[in-house]
Formats: C-alpha cells, structure tokens, sequence
C-alpha cells in the first residue's frame, strides 16, 4: 500500500506552474506575434525562492520538440521533488504509488495524450522544492517552454526561447524523440550560437576597454543533458546498471560524425561545461490515447525502472548550482530577479531580440546587480555604528566610517560589475551619489542622538540628586543634633560630588570636541531624562503597597495639591499684574 493512502489524502502539490513569458498570435491572419511578460507571476516565483532562505539555487529547464512529452515528464519530476526522501530510500519506484496524474491536475505542468499544443511560451514553478546536497540548501526551480522546431512559431520565437532557456538555466534538458538525429544537432547548434551572440558582444566591448576578448563561443553554459523518448534499444530482462551502460556512447555515436559538419559537434561540446544523455524506453501505448488518465498501472515496468534512475540522477546525483554568467559566482534570488527582468524586458509589446537586446538586458542586469550590492554593502557597514539603535558618534569618527563604507561599496562593485567602461563609471556615479544622499540621513539622524550622548548616566545623575536633597534636608533636620545624620550627610556629599566632577569631565571634554551647542544639547538631554525616571519612580513609588501602609499616598497627594495651588495663586499674581 505504500504511502499511497496519505498522499491520496493530502494535497501533494505545493503550487502551480506560472507562465512568465507568453507567446500570442496577432493579426486578422494569425501570422503576428506578441509576447509579454507577466510581471506579477515572476514577483511570486521569486519571492517564493527568497523565502526558501537559500543562497544557492539549480534552474532544470526541459525544451524540446513539440508532443515529445515534456510536460509528463515535468509533472514526473513533481512528483518525485514531492515524494519524502524516506519513501524513496526505500523504494525508488515510490513516486509511481498513489494518486494518478489527473489528480491536482491544476498544480502540475498539465500532461495531456495528443497532438494539441498545451505549452505556449516560458512557465516556471511557483515554488521552489530545497534539495540537501553535501550540506548545503539547494533551491530547485522547475522550468518549462514552448516546443522547440514548433511548426506554428517562426525562428525568432524559438531562437529566443531557447536562448532564454539556456541564459537562465543551469541544468538544461533537450527532450528528444527516439533518437539524436542529425536535424536535431543543427538545430541545437542555431539555438547556441544565438544565445552566444550576447556573450560575443561583451567579449567585443571588453577589448574596447582594453581588456582582452574571446573568441565566440568560449563562454560556456553549465549543463546539457539529451534525454531520448521512447528509446528501443533496453534488454527486457536486463538490470537498471546494464542498460544505461549500453546507451552511454549514444551521445557520442551522435557527435562523432564521419562527414564535415563545419564544426557544428565542437560548437556544441565546447559550449557546455558538461554533457551526457539519458535513454527512456517508450512508457506504454495506454499513455498515448487521447482518454488516458495517467494511471500509474498502465506504464511499463522498465518505464517505471528507468525513470527511477533518472530521476535520482537529475535531483541527487547530478544537481547542477547555477552561476551567474557574468560574474561565475552562485546565483542568489535577487540576482535572479534582475537578470529575469531584464532579459525578458526586450520581449515587452510584441519586440523580439536581436544580439544587442540580449547583450543590453545582461548589461543592465548586471550592474543593476552591482549597484545594490555595493549599496547594501555601504548600509551594512554604516549600519554597525551609525543604525538604529546606536549612539551618537563624534562627527569625526562618522566621515571616517563612511570613507570605509565607500570603499567596501567600491570593492563589492568593481567585483560584480563586468561590462564597459563608460557603464561602470556611470554606475558608479549614481551610487556615489545615492551614498551621499545616505549619508545625509545617517548624519542628520546622529544629531538627533546628541540629546541621548549622556543618558548613560541618568540613573547616577538621579541619585546624585537625591543625594543632594537629603543632604540639605539633613542640614536643617537632624546634623545638629544627631551623631548618624552628620555621617550620612558627609557620605552623600561624597558621592553627587564625584558623580558631578564625572559628569563635569564629560561635558567638559564634549566642549572641547563638539562646541558649545552640542555640549548644552546633550546637557539638556540628561536633565530631562533625569526628571522623566525620576517621575516614573516617584509614581511607583507611590502606587506601592509599602507607600499605603506607612501613610505616603496621603502626603504625597497633600503635596501634589498644594504645589498645584501655589502654581494657581502664581498665575492669578501674574494675571492681576498684567491688568495693572
């Protein structure tokens, strides 16, 4: 029975696709095209990536030929990013129990038998599935695209996708049916050298800057997979191990070729960091009529077998971290979101990418990137002596940490910052800008801390006064006649004397520093949180129960009233003299 009653209960899925990039057809003859961005569905995706909390992600994207299954096995991979690890240690098939596809339809990449084009455009995963891989978090993110050579698409339109696909990926899937057939390569080898036209250009606008360029195709992407469909070849009684070792030289067979193909099997390997294929035997002819309703008991055993396999290879044995292809670094969520939009910003109101579209929106990407990572390092350091929450500083010591703060800014922008001169200092500017204009707020809210530069000797400050009090009263109370008195009187004295020759030194030594203002500021600031904890005791002191027992409520209040009404009779004096 497996965990197939639980899953059945629960809902299994933790979201739904979302389409970020959709492709229209316009016009009376259906022959334009407009795509378009939805902006709200790529806030969600990646406010959903930041709330993972990981600093490292892996983007598996699958393209390929229209009804070559994509979407099934998409919906396959929920399944098994869905299923508890423990489930899978135990039986690698597990993602094959419980529910069919049909169920919770609405939260998968929507399978569906026939010919009926169900993918328009880019979708992506609305939640992020967290892999453990050697220690560290991975967020995955599943993405799926139009059908690659779709016969109702024009070449701009595949050209881009796969363009995008392949920028924004870091574990790319070229789904293809049965075999790899030269037709395919050539294709794929147009799809690269497009996506490689960005990266061309950059390289020509560093040698501008004198900095030296590579040639075309030297930038390399990060991981290509062929997974070949309903693959013929698998001995029936053979082991999971035995078949994929016979398919291991398929790739190879494929690029190996005994003619010239103008260079087309290098292009290809020498633009992907790594390559490998993986070979699926046909899943049933159930799976292939239109009624079918993805019943897990109609696949094949092998199917289900090597499914399995792969699954654990693509999300345990192989996860792929996606860098950055400007910088090289891991890809962190907000990073993700400058390059998303900005790459998907040249397909706005139907405009489809030329080389320079792409080359504009990685620039723009980048030092978007730069520019808040240089200001987030200058608030952070900033943030450490002049935030909230921190205590007036002299004003000295403030341009000093800004002179720090700007150059870690300085230091964290030239490291992520990677295209054309003019840009970078351009770039730079604003930011140097945008600091000043911080900085103005740091200072002015330091100066309202001046008030707050003695506060730390309020309580002191307030004995010292009762002190002084006390000893006066003794003066005229008690010294002249009893022994105990006198010497309470010489101890009080002692102490608001030092406590006044400390604070004298403090305010003393702001004088020197600061002038006079900031001196009577911060003068005023303690007397006046002197009087507000004195307050604050006094009516403590009075709702006690130890005040009511001895009688002090009615004494205090009698007190209260008195000075109250010496305060109206002092009025009325001032009134009559007015009149007068």
């Amino acid at each position: 029975q497996h965990a197939k009653d639980t899953m059945s209960e629960a809902k299994r899925y933790p979201g739904k696709p979302l389409q970020v990039i959709a492709v229209k057809e316009t016009g009376e003859d259906k022959k334009g095209r407009e795509v378009s961005v939805n902006d709200e569905a790529l806030k969600e995706i990646i406010g959903n990536l930041k709330k993972t909390g990981c600093k490292k992600m892996s983007i598996v994207s699958l393209v390929g030929a229209m009804r070559t299954g994509k979407s099934f096995m998409l919906d396959l991979f929920l399944r098994y990013l869905t299923e508890p690890e423990e489930n899978l240690e135990k039986d690698p098939e597990a993602i094959f129990h419980g529910p069919n596809l049909k169920h919770e339809q609405d939260s998968q990449f929507y399978f569906r038998a026939g010919a009926e084009r169900t993918t328009v455009g880019i979708w992506i995963y609305s939640t992020p599935f967290v892999r453990t891989i050697k220690g560290t978090k991975v967020a995955v993110l599943l993405m799926d695209t139009q059908g690659l050579f779709d016969p109702h698409a024009p070449p701009e339109v595949n050209n881009a996708v796969f363009g995008l696909s392949v920028l924004l990926s870091s574990y790319q899937i070229l789904n293809v049916s049965k075999q790899i057939q030269q037709n395919t390569l050539s294709e794929l080898d147009l799809f690269i050298q497009f996506a490689h036209r960005a990266m061309e250009v950059w390289k020509m606008d560093d040698e501008k800057t004198g900095k030296k360029g590579d040639d075309l195709g030297s930038h390399k992407f990060q991981y290509l997979q062929f997974l070949v469909r309903d693959w013929g070849h698998y001995k029936k009684n053979a082991t999971v191990e035995e078949n994929i070792a016979s398919a291991k030289d398929v790739l190879d067979n494929a690029l190996n070729t005994t003619y010239n193909d103008k260079g087309k099997a290098d292009r290809i390997k020498g633009s992907f960091d790594d390559m490998s294929v993986f070979c699926l035997p046909h899943p049933g002819f159930a799976a292939e009529e239109e009624e079918w309703q993805g019943e897990f008991g109609d696949l094949r055993p092998i199917f289900k077998q090597m499914t399995a396999a792969y699954l654990k290879k693509v999300f345990a044995d192989t996860v792929v971290v996606k860098r950055d292809v400007v910088t090289g670094k891991p890809l962190e969520p907000d990073t993700l979101g400058y390059q998303i939009m900005s790459f998907t910003e040249v397909f706005r109101e139907g405009k489809l990418p030329e080389s320079i579209d792409f080359f504009s929106a990685m620039k723009k990407a980048n030092l978007l990137e730069a520019k808040a990572k240089a200001l987030e390092a200058y608030r952070k350091l900033m943030d450490t002596e002049a935030g909230p929450g921190s205590t007036y500083i002299k004003e000295k010591m403030l341009k000093q940490l800004e002179d720090k703060a700007i150059k870690k800014a300085e230091k964290e922008f030239k490291t992520i910052a990677a295209f054309g001169e003019e840009e970078r200092k351009e770039a730079w500017s604003d930011i140097v800008n945008k600091m000043q204009e911080e900085f103005k707020r740091y200072k002015d809210a330091n100066k309202n801390r001046i008030d707050k530069i003695l506060s730390g000797f309020t309580t002191l400050a307030l004995c010292a006064l009762v002190a002084f009090i006390l000893d006066m009263l003794s003066d005229y109370t008690c010294d002249w006649w009893l022994d105990a008195c006198v010497t309470g009187s010489r101890m009080a004295k002692y102490f608001y004397t030092i406590v006044a020759c400390v604070i004298g030194y403090k305010t003393f030594m702001l004088y020197n520093e600061e002038g006079q203002m900031v001196m009577l500021k911060a003068l005023g600031g303690l007397w006046a949180e002197t009087v507000k904890e004195g307050t604050d005791y006094y009516e403590q002191v009075k709702k006690s129960e130890t005040a009511r027992e001895m009688g002090l409520t009615s004494i205090m209040d009698m007190a209260e009233k008195k000075a109250g009404k010496e305060d109206e009779d002092d009025n009325a004096g001032s009134d009559n003299k007015s009149g007068d």
